[in-house]
């Protein structure tokens, strides 16, 4: 028989109880563990996941490539190019002080921004910018220096190969490839494209490794309807001009009066949108759409525009000019010449305040009013470009007993240099107030057209006979009156000079400080062109418009016309040069385009295009020019394509394409000379 157990003694007790106490502290131990392991992995793992992250990695927007820029014939403006940018892991960075000062000297940075870098390196970030979007050179300075915790990036910046040319229609981008005036803040939205989204972080070996964790997609492209080459014609005369006559400022602007498309506008001073920092804010501004000014006796075309649409007064109806000075309200209004009797073709000949002030007496207030209001001043004309303003015009309500009389020669109104380009505009045009536009088309990366702009009409604002009317004067100002510098050998060009006191500090206008203008167009029987030109404050004992304005004009309308390929309109010549032409090339569309054969259909059908190919640019130009079309030439040498082909008819056609090649071979004209 087995022996009865014997009762625990007292120390076994206490051991049992010892091992109790351990396995019940290791179970809740193992507890806590687990709790701390569901807290850490499960409860708090997002939160520990950005905690890590804030210490290891950064989270960057690249920006994306802006679309160009381009003028209307796809040459660039503004294009987008690869520039590096240098970062600091300042984790990786051993010796903060000296790392700056390597870094500073490498870039060319001053004290205070070498002990901005130190400060920012010595903070436990995962990135901090060094410097962003540096020149080739300076990056390949700083690789060079071998430096721990420095890495590059590859971005975009803004580039304007052309450097000023267009600078305030373009406007600029900032550091951060926003763009800041001009189309690149007009079209941002479209021009700006997405940005990728790139991650730095410090590997198992604290090395910075970059992850692109969003590609970005390139911006569309726009296409201005500026044309490089009269842009550069504008801007080059504008300067001579400036520099000539010691002038505050400039603007020049050329427009196609037929589609409201600006050609050139440039206004001095300017800036380099490629380093804008390095400028004035005040060269930034596009004062073609920002400034509004008095125009003065230019704003006399819109007078007599509105007193022939009325019928108040005929151009060869003398009008009394009260021998240089009349009387209103009390107060004696003196004209700048003493003129007795004048037909009115002869007031705007030579620019009389005192027979403007008696047409406009005729007129009336609400009359004249509404006829300036319908030439669109008094109201922005809605480009798209930023800025603009709308100048200004009171009502018929707020004007004072002078105001009708201060009105017709351009005082008591504000108007922008593009206000009064548009509406003379209207005049060559045949009456029709068009929309100025500046942007052509919008193109994706692939080439597809997003945004087409179309000429526009806003209103009708003259009837062809008070047009046709109103261009025999404007041409009698610069065959015998005071435009006459604005004349262009070959063409007949119609326009009008203003000399507009500026108000002085004292409230008072100037007897020193004016504007000097001219605005016109040419060819006046069918306007191409129609250009203004407008400077600030001109010097010398010569200085009104018509002395240094009008020239600026004559020369810009040389150069433009010779671009455009618009043939002279002197009869004798236009029969010379198309006298000889070489046989064109065989086709079903072929036919001889002379004098005689411009419509194929026959006497009473419609305008068809003609066999152009194989003729010399200028041959081309003529018989196109014949039909009402704005040539564009590309290339050099004789015509290999044309658009629209030939035997198209061209009732809605306004333009004409050719496409040259000297491989074409080049043919002699009859006095032995090539075209």
């Amino acid at each position: 028989m087995l022996a009865p157990a014997s009762p625990p003694t007292v120390r076994d007790r206490l051991i049992r109880l010892r091992l109790m106490l351990v396995a019940l502290s290791v179970c809740l131990w193992a507890l806590v563990v687990v709790v701390r392991l569901v807290q850490v992995q499960v409860l708090g793992r997002e939160s520990f996941e950005r905690q890590a992250a804030r210490q290891s990695e950064r989270m960057i927007n690249l920006d994306p490539r802006r679309g160009p820029i381009l003028d209307r014939a796809g040459r660039p403006l503004a294009v987008s190019v690869d520039a590096e940018s240098i970062y600091a892991v300042p984790q990786e960075v051993h010796e903060p002080d000296d790392t700056a000062a390597a870094l500073a000297r490498a870039l060319g940075l001053d004290a205070a921004a070498r002990r901005e870098l130190a400060a920012g390196l010595q903070r436990s970030r995962a990135f901090v910018w060094v410097r962003r979007k540096v020149d080739p050179r300076a990056a390949r300075d700083v690789r060079d220096l071998q430096l721990d915790g420095i890495g590059f990036l590859t971005e975009t910046r803004r580039y304007y190969p052309k450097r000023e040319l267009a600078a305030q229609a373009l406007g600029y981008v900032g550091l951060d490839n926003t763009g800041m005036s001009g189309v690149e803040y007009a079209f941002e939205d479209l021009i700006r494209g997405r940005a990728a989204k790139v991650s730095v972080r410090i590997d198992a070996r604290r090395r910075p490794v970059e992850t692109t964790e969003k590609p970005s997609t390139e911006g569309h492209s726009v296409v201005l309807t500026l044309d490089e080459a009269i842009q550069y014609a504008a801007e080059k005369e504008l300067d001579r001009a400036v520099v000539e006559t010691g002038s505050i400022s400039g603007v020049a602007i050329v427009m196609d009066p037929r589609t409201g498309e600006v050609l050139a506008m440039a206004s001095r001073p300017t800036f380099n949108p490629n380093r804008f920092n390095a400028y004035p804010s005040s060269h930034w501004r596009n004062r073609a759409v920002a400034d509004a000014y008095e125009p003065g006796s230019v704003f006399k075309v819109f007078t007599a525009a509105a007193a022939l649409q009325e019928k108040v007064v005929d151009p060869d109806e003398t009008v009394d000019c009260g021998d240089g000075a009349i009387e209103i309200a009390g107060v004696r209004v003196n004209d700048h010449a003493v003129f007795h009797q004048l037909p009115f073709r002869d007031v705007i000949a030579h620019s009389s305040d005192i027979g403007m002030i008696r047409v406009a007496q005729r007129l009336g207030r609400e009359n004249l009013n509404r006829h300036i209001r319908d030439f669109g001043f008094g109201a922005a004309t809605g480009i798209e470009l930023p800025g603009e303003s709308s100048g200004l015009l009171r009502p018929p309500s707020r004007w004072s007993a002078l105001s009708l009389a201060s009105l017709s020669f351009g005082q008591e109104v504000g108007v922008t240099a593009l206000q009064l380009a548009t509406a003379m505009g209207a005049v060559a045009n045949g009456g029709y107030l068009m929309k100025p536009l500046i942007v052509r088309q919008v193109e994706d990366a692939g080439g597809r057209v997003v945004k087409a702009e179309r000429p526009v009409a806003v209103r009708r604002v003259l009837e062809a006979d008070a047009v046709d009317a109103l261009t025999d004067l404007l041409k009698g100002v610069v065959r015998r009156g005071t435009g006459w510098r604005a004349a262009v050998t070959g063409y007949t060009v119609a326009g009008k000079t203003g000399t507009a006191q500026k108000v002085d500090a004292s409230g008072r206008y100037s007897m020193v400080d004016h504007v000097a203008s001219f605005v016109g167009f040419v060819p006046a029987a069918r306007p191409v062109l129609v250009i203004l030109v407008s400077l600030d404050s001109p010097r010398g004992p010569h200085n009104e418009g018509g002395d240094v304005a009008a020239p600026v004009f004559a020369r810009i309308a040389e150069q433009a016309l010779g671009r455009l390929a618009v043939p002279p309109e002197d009869a004798d010549r236009m029969l010379r040069m198309s006298a000889y032409r070489p046989e064109a090339p065989a086709g079903p569309a072929s036919f001889h385009a002379g004098p005689a054969s411009a419509s194929p259909a026959g006497a009473g059908g419609p305008a068809r295009m003609p066999e152009l190919r194989g003729l010399s640019a200028r041959e081309a130009a003529t018989l196109a020019a014949r039909q009402g079309l704005i040539v564009e030439l590309k290339g050099s040498g004789r015509v290999v394509a044309q658009s629209p082909a030939p035997g198209t008819e061209l009732e809605a056609v306004t333009t004409c394409v050719l496409s040259l090649s000297r491989a074409a071979g080049r043919a002699e004209t009859p006095s032995g000379q090539t075209p």
